[in-house]
């Protein structure tokens, strides 16, 4: 997995404002909203780009950045402008391309991904698309596409030869699934070498904890080349140098190390014993009645204490500790 993380967001803006399945435009936009959140939650050292299609172009709606209130902003005004409303047909390939060019001066040590939510039945693209596919793959780019209208071979395709995967959504609540499910980064493609497919080796990369200054000039200290930056996570203006936080670090670590998933506790294994010695049995994290009415009750195997089902949930999708 890689601690960095760049995804390119493309939202198609020419696909009708509701479709039947409730996934229209306006649905779209909120889960991008969402998205923004979350990502950088549970990637809060990654960064992330807005893309939009239409007209057979694709336009820029944010610059790739780990600033959250700037992507929002950005989708904010845009919405404000009235364009969700889309025009003209979407070219697949020229979102692709700007993607690309995007992400091929961005640093090997991170893992690159397109996730394309695409609402039209076809595209409409200057050229061959494969030739845009030719360039990802040598880029070591992944595109996972989330059709909203219906399955589209040419995005299959795509999303097949680039190592991604492809989902169609029916409903509205599969769409905000389908596309919550590509925040955590990938597993490292693995890469072709004299003939040989190999794993992709791993990379360092240099990170500085800046100190953070007060008075006229508020900001972070870069502690490579002592220049401000507004805010962290960011690079710095002057040296390049990442800055970040030590709690953006230890949040990272999640995705390497997870927490150890809880086994299900049986009933049979609930002993007399031990329901005598324990009649009220709660919920470590909760502190709710376990058990009762039949819920699914969870135990960790390192300290033995009990969960409920949604404390288990809390811990391994929020927590991660």
């Amino acid at each position: 997995l890689g601690q960095y993380h760049a995804l390119h967001s493309i939202d198609p803006c020419s696909c009708p404002r509701q479709q039947n399945n409730g996934c229209g435009i306006t649905r779209t936009e909120q889960v991008v909203s969402v998205l923004i959140d979350n990502y950088f939650d549970q990637n809060p050292i990654s960064q992330l780009a807005l893309i939009e299609l239409r007209d057979g172009r694709a336009d820029k709606i944010s610059e790739l950045s780990g600033n959250a209130r700037q992507h929002k902003a950005k989708l904010e005004e845009r919405l404000k402008a009235k364009r969700s409303l889309g025009s003209g047909q979407p070219s697949i390939r020229a979102g692709l391309e700007l993607a690309a060019s995007m992400l091929e001066i961005q640093a090997s040590y991170g893992t690159r991904e397109v996730l394309l939510v695409y609402g039209s039945l076809s595209t409409c693209d200057r050229g061959d698309v494969f030739q845009s596919v030719g360039r990802l793959n040598k880029l070591n780019v992944r595109v996972n596409v989330v059709g909203i209208a219906a399955e589209l071979y040419v995005a299959k395709a795509i999303s097949t030869e680039t190592g991604g995967t492809y989902t169609v959504a029916t409903q509205a609540m599969m769409l905000k699934d389908m596309v919550l499910s590509h925040i955590s980064p990938p597993p490292v493609l693995e890469e072709i070498v004299d003939g040989r497919v190999r794993k992709k080796p791993a990379a360092g990369m240099w990170v500085g904890f800046p100190t953070r200054r007060e008075g006229v000039l508020p900001g972070w200290q870069c502690p490579r080349c002592r220049a401000l930056a507004p805010s962290v996570p960011s690079d710095c203006g002057v040296c390049g140098l990442k800055l970040l936080s030590s709690s953006h670090l230890a949040r990272s670590y999640h995705h390497l190390f997870p927490v150890p998933s809880f086994r299900g506790v049986e009933d049979s294994e609930q002993s007399t014993e031990r329901k005598e010695a324990d009649p009220t049995r709660q919920c470590r994290g909760c502190g709710v009645e376990l058990g009762a009415g039949g819920s699914e009750v969870v135990s960790c195997a390192a300290c033995g204490s009990e969960f409920c089902a949604l404390c288990d949930s809390f811990i391994h999708e929020m927590l991660h500790v």
